[in-house]
């Protein structure tokens, strides 16, 4: 097999759990997976490794749904794609999704049954499920290529790169390393010590040391430091190669093209970086500041908010003074993606009553979040509990007593009408905490209201 003029992107595509970053780390001799929160990938990675004298590089891209944009970006940067389908679970929604980013990115890709290993694994039912959908792969009347794999046992990984590569080979890749530079912004972040950096995929021309940082007309950067996705650190970065760039002044943000010169505006892919949801009479909203680790994770939050949350203000990097003064000005909750609110700031946020969550696993933030909306959307909602009917009034002790029969529900004591609070119940001249629906009670409000006999009191929480 003739090596490729550079080596083939490929990115991993399928729905969460069923082991693309688990198949990396086969390929890779890594352990990735088991340290991600939650087992789901949650920024994109990108790593380069050696296959028979041939270089691949692979774009890890998340499976919760959270992360669609994400995963379209992966489709965009790639020669190749692997699908990757659990054979105990067939094709889910994210399977779909990952299927319309590959055909959108107008990209080649091999399937990858996973977890054949299994006892219930179903290679039939997969390609079954494949073709519902419109894809057919080979053996099964179309030309997709299928291989079936076991990222846990390593069954299928040679087959599966094989297959890659031939692919990668009919896309006639080109040594694009003596054309200006392009580079695309796959993840960013902002370092607490560091400052601004970014992971970089280099599309052609060749990145150095020193060189000036463009997006488009605006120079936003000299490159500091180079370091490969092992680690290493280097003095030149060539076409499909990752590469973590530090120099930034600011974070990019993710899909924007980098140049080494001054160029038209260019955006690979327009991150999201917000959804406001306008605050309406109707329907109160949850205020909420968002902190993030990195901008890939920070999109992906703002881009599936529940509906009736409204985003104060958002970021990349850890809580700052600011963002607590803001709460404060805003009544607003501090959302935090493995990022935190440290020393003073904490302190800070302490003394001004206002609530810092931090999550590490992005579906428990969004449970979080509904759980919010409901809890602010209940508070000043009137909950009727019972109706009285007043039967006959009379003064006691400079008060009014309501003799009343119970039409509904029922009256406790300290339930509300309006603004007033039942302060005394008693069903004959026994005092009670509680009075049923068809009983007689005698109540006191306070502060007093004006009901005469036969008018209905509401009673609520």
């Amino acid at each position: 097999m003739a090596n490729p003029g550079r080596p083939p992107v490929i990115t991993v595509l399928g729905h969460v759990d069923h082991g693309k970053t688990s198949l990396l780390d086969r390929i890779r001799k890594a352990n990735v997976a088991a340290k991600e929160a939650g087992g789901i990938t949650q920024a994109i990675g990108a790593y380069q490794i050696d296959h028979q004298g041939q270089k691949l590089t692979f774009i890890d891209t998340p499976g919760h749904a959270a992360f669609s944009a994400m995963r379209a970006r992966g489709g965009k940067v790639a020669d190749v794609a692997i699908l990757v389908v659990a054979a105990d679970d067939g094709v889910m929604p994210q399977t779909k999704e990952s299927i319309e980013h590959i055909k959108a990115a107008g990209i080649p890709y091999v399937v990858a049954v996973n977890k054949v290993d299994l006892p219930q694994a179903n290679v039939m039912k997969v390609k079954s499920d494949l073709a519902e959908v419109g894809e057919y792969v080979e053996g099964y009347g179309g030309n997709v290529p299928l291989v079936e794999i076991s990222a846990k046992t390593g069954t299928g990984i040679d087959q599966l790169l094989e297959n890659v590569l031939l692919l990668a080979e009919l896309e006639e890749l080109k040594d694009t390393s003596g054309e200006p530079l392009t580079a695309v912004v796959i993840e960013s972040q902002l370092h607490p010590h560091k400052g601004p950096f970014a992971t970089l995929l280099v599309k052609t021309g060749k990145l150095t040391l020193k060189d000036d940082l463009f997006s488009g007309p605006t120079k936003i950067g000299k490159v500091k430091s180079l370091v490969s996705a092992s680690g290493e650190n280097l003095s030149l970065a060539t076409p499909a190669t990752p590469v973590q760039v530090l120099g930034f002044g600011s974070v990019p943000s993710i899909g924007d093209l980098i140049t080494t010169r001054p160029g038209a505006d260019a955006v690979l892919a327009p991150a999201v970086l917000g959804k406001t949801t306008s605050v309406t009479a109707e329907v109160k909203q949850a205020n909420v500041i968002v902190k993030a680790d990195v901008t890939g994770s920070l999109e992906a939050i703002l881009s599936s908010l529940p509906e009736n949350v409204t985003v104060v203000s958002s970021g990349v990097g850890g809580v700052t003074e600011s963002d607590v003064q803001s709460a404060v000005g805003n009544e607003a909750v501090i959302i935090c993606f493995n990022v935190k609110a440290a020393g003073t700031v904490a302190k800070l946020a302490s003394v001004e009553k206002i609530k810092v969550v931090t999550f590490g696993i992005i579906y428990e933030l969004f449970d979080y979040l509904k759980e919010l909306v409901e809890a602010v959307q209940k508070e000043g909602r009137v909950e009727v509990v019972g109706e009285a009917k007043v039967l006959k009034t009379f003064p006691f002790d400079n008060q009014i007593v309501y003799g009343c029969l119970v039409t509904s529900g029922k009256i406790r004591l300290g339930d509300k009408v309006g603004e007033s609070k039942v302060v005394s119940l008693r069903v004959g001249k026994e005092a009670v905490k509680e009075a049923k629906k068809d009983t007689e009670c005698g109540l006191i409000l306070q502060p007093q209201l004006d009901y005469q006999t036969g008018d209905v009191i509401i009673i609520h929480i």
